[in-house]
């Protein structure tokens, strides 16, 4: 991972990599009544997934931020994150992705992704 990054992982399980490197699931966390993301920024290299589980009692749609990324695409967009969802994406260039809940414009994150 690049020096001097500041990483703030969830919970994370090992997954195989395309380049034969082992990948993480990492997992962000909308607790019940919690209106934010746990944690609100993490750092994973290319291959890495991460999983938004929605544990709150209320409807989520995540996106990022148009414009950011790779490309002017929405690298994240996770419409139907009802609670006891996940949705997942797997992050295959690297970037940085803010992102934020379009019901609870208050709430925002973002993905750094690092080369592997």
């Amino acid at each position: 991972m690049a020096a001097g990054l500041a990483v703030i992982i969830g919970a994370w399980l090992p997954v195989a990599a395309s380049d034969g490197q082992e990948a993480r699931i990492v997992d962000v966390v909308i607790a019940k009544d919690s209106y934010a993301f746990d944690p609100p920024r993490i750092a994973i290299e290319v291959g890495d997934t991460v999983r938004w589980l929605n544990e709150d009692t209320r409807r989520n749609l995540t996106s990022s931020i148009p414009g950011f990324g790779a490309d002017e695409k929405l690298e994240i967009f996770c419409e139907d994150l009802h609670p006891g969802k996940i949705c997942a994406h797997t992050f295959t260039k690297p970037g940085r992705y803010p992102y934020f809940c379009f019901v609870h414009n208050r709430m925002r994150g973002e993905v750094v992704v690092v080369d592997r």
